[in-house]
């Protein structure tokens, strides 16, 4: 959920300090994992959003309590 305040996928791996490969491998597991597309991808001229199930999914991951988050 850390990628979705940027507006592009390299801006997001800039601000995370990890690979592109990485971050789309897991966005693709997560995605797969839940039936349902997260994002919609930038496209040029248009920054990547949230689709509508990824708001819901990212509200309810803003309910987990901190402790209860994995660690990095």
């Amino acid at each position: 959920m850390a990628a979705r305040s940027h507006p592009t996928l390299a801006e997001a791996v800039r601000d995370l300090g990890i690979r592109q490969s990485a971050l789309v491998t897991q966005i693709n597991r997560l995605q797969e994992d839940l039936g349902q597309p997260l994002f919609e991808r930038a496209e040029r001229g248009r920054a990547m959003k949230l689709t509508r199930f990824g708001k819901r999914v990212a509200a309810a991951a803003q309910t987990i309590p901190a402790e209860e988050m994995p660690r990095r």
